[in-house]
Parts: C-alpha cells; sequence; structure tokens
C-alpha cells in the first residue's frame, strides 16, 4: 500500500520527534502520574455529591464505576505496553482505524485533558470560598438551570486562571522535574485521604445511616438507576480517570514495556480501594439530626438552597470533621483546608502535561500543524502545546466556572474516547499479531467487548444535554480541523480507506445522541426509552457498534512502519556534549 508524501512526512516527523523526548520516568514515577490523576479533586466532592444522588448506595456506584475503568485499564494497558507513545490514548485510534476515527477520538481526548485543569483549580477555589465566600455564590447550574450549584465569583475566577497559568508553567521546566515534583504530592494525596478514613471511621461514623428509615434506607427512592447516574455525573468516573497518565507518558518512560501495565492497573486498584472507604466514612460520618433537618440525603448538596447544603458543597470532609466538635477531627479540619490545595494542585499538575502531550499526539498524527509537535531541545518537552493547552483550558473556566457543572462534561469526554480501546485491541491481535507484548490481556475476547460496552454506558449516564453538548464540542473540532486542512497545514484524513474504516465513529455519536435524548427521565431524557430498558437498548447498540468497529480496522501504514522498522519502543536520542539534541 503506497503512502503519500504527506503520509511519509508525517512518520519521519513523528519518528524524530518522539526521539526527542527524555525517558527519565521510572514505574514509580509513572504509577504516582496515574494515582496523582486519580486521587485529586474528586476525593474532596464526589463522595458528597454521589451521597446526594443516590445516598448510602452510593458505595455501589463507586465499585461499578472503578470495575468499569478497570475493565478499560485492563485493555490499554496491552496496548501501553505493546507501543508505548507521549499521547498514547489519542494516537492509538488513528494506529487501529485510520485517520478519520483518529481525528475523532483524539480531538475529544484533547477537550477531555485539557478541561481537567481548569475543574482541577475551581475545586481549590471551591474548597476556599468555604472560608473567604466572596470567591463563590450559589447559581443555576449552567448544564442543568433546574438545578443548583456553587459558581466561582470573578474574582475565584481569576485565582484559578492563575494556577491554571503556574502549573503550565512547572510543565514547562521539563517532565523530569514534574514527574519528581508530582510523586511527592502523590504521597501527601494518598497519606491525607487514608488518615481522614481511619478518623472519621472510628470517630464518628454512625452505622444507622446506611439503613436508617427516617433517611430512606440504603437507596431513598428506591429507584437503582440513579446508582448508574451517580457514576458519571457526580465525579465518580471522573475520579477514576487519572490511570490514563501511565500511558500518555509513556513515550517518555525508562522501561515501558515493564512500567505501564504494573502503573496503570495497580493505580486503578488502590483508587478502588481508597474512594470506596472514603465513601462509605462519608456516609457515616453525616450527622442524622442534621441530615433529617435538611431534607435527608438529597438535602446534602448545593441543588437544594439551604444553608447546610451550601456549606457542604463547598467543603464536603472540611464541614463534617469541623462539626463533630471533636479536637482530633478539628485539628484534621485544617490538615483538610490545606490538602485541598495540594490534591487538586497535583491533580492539575499532572492534567497540565497530559493536555499538553496530547495536543503533541495530534499534530504527531498529522492533524494538527507539525509546529506544535515540536519539542523544545533545552527541556525536551513540546512548547507550543502548552502555550495553547493554557488558552483552551482558560476557556473553560469562562461557562463552566464550577467543579458540579463541569464534572459530568469530562467523564462523558473522556469515557468517549475509551471507546475506541477494546477495539483496537483486538484489531492489533488480527492485523498486528507479530508485535511484541510485554503484557498480553487475557480473555481479551470477552474483555475487549466489554471495555467497549462499559465505556458507551458511562457516555450514556452522563445524561441529556451533556451528551448533545460534547457532540457540539467534537464536531466544532472537526469544522477546526476542515479550516486547517484547507490552508493545507495538516494532512488529509478523509481519504476512501480512513472513510471505511472510521464512518462509524460520528455515525455513532449521532447514535448516542439520540438515545440519551430518548433516555430515562433521570439521566434528562425524554422517557420515551425508560430504566430498565434504556440499559438493554444501549448495550445491544453498543455490541453492533463494537463488531463493526473490529471488522472495519485495518493495517494502518503507522502499524505497518512499526512492524518493517521494528520501532515499538523508540530509544532517546543521545544528546551532543553542549546539551543539545543531534
Amino acid at each position: 500500500m503506497a503512502e503519500s508524501k504527506a503520509e511519509e512526512n508525517v512518520i519521519a516527523n513523528s519518528m524524530k520527534q518522539d526521539k526527542r523526548l527524555r525517558k527519565a520516568l521510572n514505574t514509580w514515577d509513572l504509577y504516582f502520574l496515574s494515582l496523582g490523576g486519580i486521587i485529586g479533586s474528586g476525593w474532596l466532592f464526589a463522595a458528597a455529591a454521589s451521597a446526594g444522588t443516590t445516598g448510602p448506595a452510593a458505595t455501589l456506584s463507586w465499585l461499578i464505576g472503578g470495575i468499569l475503568v478497570l475493565f478499560i485499564a485492563l485493555v490499554y494497558a496491552e496496548l501501553g505496553s505493546m507501543i508505548p507513545r507521549t499521547g498514547a490514548i489519542s494516537r492509538y485510534g488513528h494506529y487501529s482505524h485510520g485517520g478519520v476515527a483518529g481525528l475523532f477520538f483524539g480531538w475529544t481526548y484533547f477537550l477531555s485533558a485539557v478541561s481537567v485543569p481548569t475543574i482541577e483549580a475551581e475545586a481549590v477555589i471551591t474548597y476556599a470560598s468555604s472560608y473567604i465566600p466572596s470567591l463563590a455564590y450559589s447559581a443555576p447550574n449552567p448544564l442543568n438551570p433546574s438545578a443548583t450549584v456553587t459558581l466561582l465569583s470573578g474574582l475565584g475566577i481569576v485565582l484559578a486562571a492563575i494556577l491554571i497559568i503556574g502549573f503550565f508553567g512547572l510543565n514547562y521546566a521539563g517532565v523530569k522535574l514534574m514527574g519528581k515534583t508530582n510523586t511527592g504530592m502523590t504521597w501527601w494525596k494518598l497519606i491525607i485521604p487514608t488518615v481522614t478514613i481511619i478518623m472519621l471511621g472510628f470517630l464518628v461514623f454512625h452505622s444507622s445511616n446506611f439503613t436508617n428509615p427516617a433517611l430512606g434506607g440504603f437507596l431513598p427512592t428506591g429507584n437503582t438507576s440513579l446508582i448508574f447516574e451517580a457514576v458519571s455525573t457526580d465525579g465518580i468516573v471522573f475520579s477514576f480517570l487519572g490511570f490514563r497518565q501511565a500511558l500518555d507518558y509513556g513515550g517518555e518512560a525508562k522501561t515501558p514495556q515493564r512500567s505501564i501495565p504494573i502503573a496503570t492497573v495497580f493505580s486503578v486498584l488502590t483508587g478502588i480501594l481508597v474512594y470506596v472507604l472514603l465513601q462509605v466514612v462519608f456516609i457515616g460520618a453525616v450527622n442524622p439530626s442534621d441530615l433529617a433537618n435538611a431534607g435527608g440525603w438529597f438535602g446534602l448538596v448545593a441543588n437544594h438552597p439551604t444553608a447546610y447544603a451550601k456549606a457542604v458543597s463547598a467543603a464536603p470532609f472540611a464541614f463534617l470533621a469541623k462539626s463533630s466538635g471533636i479536637l482530633a477531627l478539628v485539628i484534621l479540619t485544617y490538615i483538610l483546608y490545606a490538602d485541598a490545595y495540594v490534591s487538586p494542585a497535583g491533580t492539575l499538575n499532572v492534567y497540565a502535561g497530559t493536555s499538553t502531550r496530547t495536543l503533541f499526539g495530534l499534530a504527531e498524527n498529522g492533524y494538527f500543524p507539525a509546529a506544535l509537535s515540536r519539542v523544545s531541545k533545552k527541556t525536551r518537552v513540546p512548547i507550543i502545546p502548552i502555550i495553547v493547552s493554557v488558552i483552551i483550558g482558560l476557556i473553560f473556566l469562562a461557562p463552566f466556572p464550577s467543579w458540579y457543572a463541569l464534572v459530568g462534561l469530562i467523564t462523558g469526554a473522556t469515557a468517549f474516547t475509551y471507546i475506541v480501546g477494546g477495539s483496537a485491541l483486538m484489531v492489533f491481535r488480527r492485523e498486528a499479531d507479530e508485535l511484541k507484548r510485554p503484557f498480553k490481556l487475557p480473555y481479551a475476547k470477552v474483555l475487549a467487548p466489554i471495555a467497549f460496552i462499559g465505556a458507551t454506558l458511562i457516555v450514556y449516564w452522563s445524561g441529556w444535554p451533556t451528551v448533545g453538548i460534547l457532540s457540539i464540542g467534537i464536531f466544532l473540532g472537526i469544522a477546526v480541523y476542515l479550516v486547517m486542512l484547507a490552508t493545507k497545514k495538516v494532512v488529509n484524513v478523509f481519504t476512501k480507506e480512513n472513510i471505511k474504516a472510521g464512518y462509524w465513529v460520528p455515525l455513532y455519536i449521532l447514535v448516542l445522541d439520540a438515545l440519551s435524548y430518548l433516555g430515562e427521565a433521570d439521566y434528562g431524557g425524554t422517557n420515551t426509552f425508560p430504566y430498565p430498558y434504556d440499559f438493554i437498548i444501549v448495550i445491544l447498540v453498543a455490541i453492533i457498534f463494537y463488531l463493526l468497529s473490529v471488522h472495519s480496522g485495518y493495517k494502518t501504514e503507522e502499524i505497518s512502519d512499526i512492524i518493517e522498522s521494528g520501532t515499538q519502543y523508540i530509544q532517546e536520542e543521545e544528546e551532543t556534549t553542549s546539551g543539545g539534541a543531534k
């Protein structure tokens, strides 16, 4: 199969830039990058948000979300160890299904990654608003005007913007400094939730909260669909999405074949353990009489305009610790206020690098001008993507100045990009069986479609109009690409072969829009397909599209080049004595 001159240039430039990246991260660095992405603002807010949706049944939501993400992570563990690349997740769809599919998935992944620094900065300022009230106020949710959430004020937005700029600056200093900084911050982020679990569990645990009839029992409404809604809209899956960091920094790992699978899988397992226990102690730590006066579990979060709801939603764990009146927990309150800076800031630090590397990967694929993939000879990081990511991250602050408003959109966007993982795995098993697989996923024929279906369900649970807004953002990205294509600055992905391999992606987006709009009323739909029939329909549709996607994948030029040149694992280019790259 003949390559076009443009495709040859893209592949050659990609190899050149990948070689320039510094291979400085070990297994622990990658593990802490993923764990640092997992333990961020989610632990500060998601337990209260999910308890406000489902009550004590939120513990099941965390288990469901964690297990679904684990299936997805297992799929990517094989992909990451097989073809480690910086910005990997934005590149695998391109490798398995060509340019059309790669463009859709890559752009969506960039949207999800570049918005995370924004939401983490919002988390820091939202927690600070619990003792500096001028930083935030209560107002209708931009994505759901019928609900009230905590929004940042003008001053809050300015402070959040400063945080975003500062941590992108840290990434500019180089991956080694960023990685070591993150390792220290993640140790802190792991220790503080653990201390919180122990202290709340032993000092203020009301076990009756899980079954108290006056509070509605284990599932207050009896509506099990809310358990699944919480998975997407209350920050549960969002909290686990950080596992991708080990993959996106894979091209900068010393031993990616071994390090990526270990870091990816064990970060998710650690996250499941920590978050389930946090949810359990949060439910047990709520004062039953305060909860009853607030109207039960649904009075916990800011969609109920009471002083109690506002206090809990601004600083959930800190509020519970302080209101207990127990000296040890009052001391813990101040530690939690400090952690409200460290945990989100640490995740902001990680995702500042992730969004940069995602844009780098998109440029490597030829979707954006080659200038976006140029690596600094001095710091060995891509510079222009850092600048672009800062600008787009700041833009997200204006329409979504709230952690609670932005979390569902990020979850849906990221889950959509994970859809291609299971399909890509089986395409590579068929078309590139000769590639080495340091980690080979057992029972892949079963787990790959489960990962595809699981990611689809997470998108669906994001609800309407979030899914519709996400679709608009995706197609706007395609419009930007078409403008660049008209200037001949990028490779034309709309070839007959790429369209044949990737037609199902835009079609699937439109089908998910329709399913979301017609689905369960609790998810914002018209209830044309009520629960549980909507689940059955979504799963059946996902199976159909999984089969279509596996059938349509092919041996792309990039995979052929990797096989022929033997460049599964790209070595760092040697430096000259002056410190530059040869």
